[in-house]
């Protein structure tokens, strides 16, 4: 099914999926969030009294294939107003690398070299090493300075989606959805935490990235 906007409504995907509408076309909406699963959409969350110039972020900050859609009221029957699928395609992908280890991040900026291609996205990478990054390795991925350009970077470009690639806190971050040591919403697929897909304890510190990218 096609993507459709009959209402003014956004998402983007900055450390979880982001829905803002901003349209009086009903007094209350369903939204309602899925996940691509095999060959198959998901439903991970639906929010049914949804309100007019409000917005949701979903907790999931981990790069997910998303389908956002959005029924409005029209004859005293919901109708689907609005969908978006999760797309990278021309897009503006933002990395933020939290690692002190310089090698670890020159192995990331290789990966990223792929994923960028692979996906045929533009993507910006937020990094305490640029200048070293650009000495040991020709890239076409712009480089923001962590501490000089990140603000500047992100009053000036519209960011589509935002990942952060490092190793935080998962107990926190976690839930015993249904006995399960974790989060499995809707009975359709386990989760570690919020933040990550599989505990990164069980990778390199060089495969965090694959974990959280889905690479």
């Amino acid at each position: 099914m096609e993507d459709i906007k009959n209402i003014n409504a956004m998402t983007t995907f900055r450390q979880g999926p982001k829905v803002e509408v901003l349209d009086y076309h009903s007094s209350v909406y369903l939204v309602e969030f899925y996940e691509k699963l095999g060959n198959e959409w998901a439903l991970v969350r639906s929010i049914h009294d949804f309100k007019p110039y409000t917005w949701f972020k979903y907790n999931r900050t981990f790069r997910t294939k998303w389908r956002i859609k959005i029924y409005g009221i029209e004859n005293d029957l919901p109708k689907l107003v609005y969908q978006h699928t999760y797309n990278e395609t021309d897009k503006n992908i933002l990395l933020s690398f939290d690692e002190p280890n310089f090698e670890v991040q020159l192995k990331w900026l290789i990966k990223v070299n792929e994923f960028s291609k692979n996906f045929d996205c533009n993507v910006f990478v937020e990094t305490q090493f640029k200048k070293r990054l650009q000495k040991h390795l020709n890239t076409p991925i712009k480089l923001i300075d962590k501490l000089s350009e990140y603000e500047q970077f992100f009053n000036e470009n519209s960011i589509y989606a935002h990942y952060k690639i490092g190793k935080y806190d998962i107990q926190s971050k976690s839930y015993d959805w249904w006995e399960s040591k974790g989060i499995f919403e809707n009975h359709a697929k386990h989760y570690e935490s919020w933040d990550y897909p599989d505990n990164w304890i069980k990778f390199a510190n060089e495969d965090i990235i694959d974990n959280i990218l889905g690479l």
